[in-house]
This record gives C-alpha cells, sequence and structure tokens, in this order.
C-alpha cells in the first residue's frame, strides 16, 4: 500500500491509473492544484467548428458567436487517480456547444510529457476514456520568441498541426482575477460523448452523454496577454487546416487549481443509443 492507502500495484488495464473503481481519488487536496494557461480565442465558422471541435452528437451552440478558445497549458502538479504524480502538457480547443437546454462547452486535447517522457502521463490514455474528452498524444512544444513573446507547437507523425503565437501583458488586480472566477463559474458545465465499443466493434458497451460541472476550477493568478498569428497543418485524422481562422483575439495567461468534484461530480447527462446501423455489405456478414 501506497501513502494514500492504495495499493502499490494494479493489474490488467486500470494499472495506467493505479487503482480500481472505488478506490480513486481518496487524497487530500486537489486533482491538479496548479495549471499554467496561455490561451487565446479565434473566429471560425459553425460547420468547421462542428466538425472538427465538437464531438458527435453535440451541436454547436449557434446562439454564441462561432468562436474556438485553444489553450496551451502545464499540468505539473497532477495526481490524477491514485494521487501519484502525473505531470503533463496540453493543447487544448473547446466551443460553446448546446444539448437540449443545458449550455455549455466540449472539445479535445494534445497531451504530452513535460520533460520529455510521454510514460509519465500514459494515464491520460485511460482518462480519456473515463471522462470521454479525446486526448491525442503530440509532440508539444512552448519557445520564448522574446521577452514576453511565446510561441506552442504541436507537431504529430512529423507533421507541425498547431503553431500559436501570443505576448505576455501585465499581471491582472486581483478584483479582475475574481471576475475571471465568477464567469468562469457560469460559463457553462463540460460535455464529453463517452464511446466504448461492445467486443464485436458493431455497438457499444456504453455510450452517453457526460456533463461536468463548471465551478471546480479557480484561478490565483492572472496577466493580460495579446493574442499573435494562429497557423493550423494538415493530416487525414487532423485536418485542422480546414478550420478557418477569421480572427485572434481574447488572450490570457493565468494559474488555474481544478479540484477533485471536477471529475468525481461528473454524471451522465443523457444515455444514448449502443446499436448502430451497418451498412449492407457489413450486415450480410
Amino acid at each position: 500500500m501506497t501513502a494514500n492507502g492504495v495499493p502499490g500495484y494494479t493489474g490488467g488495464i486500470l494499472n495506467m491509473t493505479g487503482v480500481r473503481p472505488g478506490e480513486a481519488f481518496r487524497y487530500d487536496g486537489p486533482t491538479m492544484p496548479k495549471q499554467v494557461y496561455f490561451t487565446q480565442s479565434f473566429t471560425s465558422t459553425y460547420e468547421a467548428i462542428e466538425r472538427l471541435i465538437v464531438p458527435p452528437p453535440l451541436k454547436v451552440d449557434r446562439d454564441m458567436p462561432p468562436e474556438v478558445q485553444i489553450m496551451y497549458f502545464t499540468n505539473i502538479g497532477n495526481v490524477a487517480f491514485d494521487g501519484r504524480p502525473a505531470p503533463y502538457q496540453a493543447c487544448m480547443f473547446m466551443a460553446r456547444v448546446k444539448h437540449g437546454d443545458l449550455a455549455g462547452r466540449a472539445g479535445w486535447e494534445y497531451v504530452d510529457g513535460v520533460h520529455g517522457d510521454k510514460t509519465d502521463m500514459d494515464v491520460m490514455g485511460s482518462w480519456s476514456v473515463y471522462f470521454g474528452m479525446l486526448k491525442k498524444f503530440a509532440d508539444i512544444r512552448f519557445y520564448p520568441v522574446g521577452v514576453n513573446e511565446f510561441e506552442v507547437t504541436v507537431t504529430r507523425r512529423g507533421v507541425r498541426l498547431v503553431t500559436m503565437r501570443l505576448s505576455l501583458g501585465a499581471e491582472l488586480p486581483a478584483e479582475t482575477v475574481a471576475q475571471l472566477n465568477a464567469a468562469t463559474a457560469t460559463s457553462g458545465a463540460t460535455l464529453t460523448v463517452r464511446e466504448i465499443p461492445d467486443q464485436s466493434y458493431t455497438g457499444f458497451v456504453d455510450r452517453a452523454i457526460c456533463v461536468a460541472p463548471s465551478n471546480g476550477n479557480t484561478i490565483s493568478r492572472a496577466f493580460s496577454a495579446e493574442a499573435g498569428p494562429l497557423e493550423f497543418g494538415h493530416l487525414d485524422l487532423d485536418p485542422l487546416d480546414e478550420l478557418p481562422v477569421l480572427g485572434t483575439h481574447g488572450a490570457a495567461v493565468f494559474d488555474l487549481c481544478s479540484e477533485k468534484e471536477l471529475f468525481t461530480e461528473m454524471r451522465v447527462l443523457e444515455h444514448l443509443p449502443r446499436e448502430v446501423a451497418l451498412p449492407a455489405a457489413l450486415a450480410s456478414r
């Protein structure tokens, strides 16, 4: 047993999480005590956002402007399910969605280790299944290209998929940070789509839209920033260059703490059909 009272070794596929169901999140304190975010938003089109950012069957909220928030962040203090350190960095895309009467945000992210070792954060694979948010491995780099100017790059299979630049400004006063926290708490929950195929890969064991609360995140410090150039590349399964960038704005830099309740209070919003209609050629086999 570890100091947190969880097994020192867990077999099976849950070896990556370190604990089995019923044993997770038993440590004191937040799951992600200090994340550092570099973020900006860009205007695109509803159609492209719905196809490339929002997981089906969720739909873009067309009562809101067609915008995507792109965020580079480091999560050095992440302790995941079992309380053991699992540091990582990520580049996340989020967009406004609406499902029935519930408005929120949905998206996905690229993930990488922070010290050149992806095995530090292989828990992200199982986390992706549990949480229902796509997390794709990539080579993510963060470079200072000026005294207060930074560039983020995301590369997969030798192809540069994301190049983002922004400039850091002055630290924001405490009252502005309080306003940011109030806005975060009312920005809408995170919606995800959890899909686990069945044994024949013709249907699903579990298929559901899940929702996680938005009030589990707290900003402690924040800085103004200026959005810079944003460019996307292309792979067959990552056709980001088909996502138009029609303008960038809304840049910011901040520290963020995420409590474990962000994950333990996630709930199923709607169970989706588990059976799928097969093409005639496949159904006859």
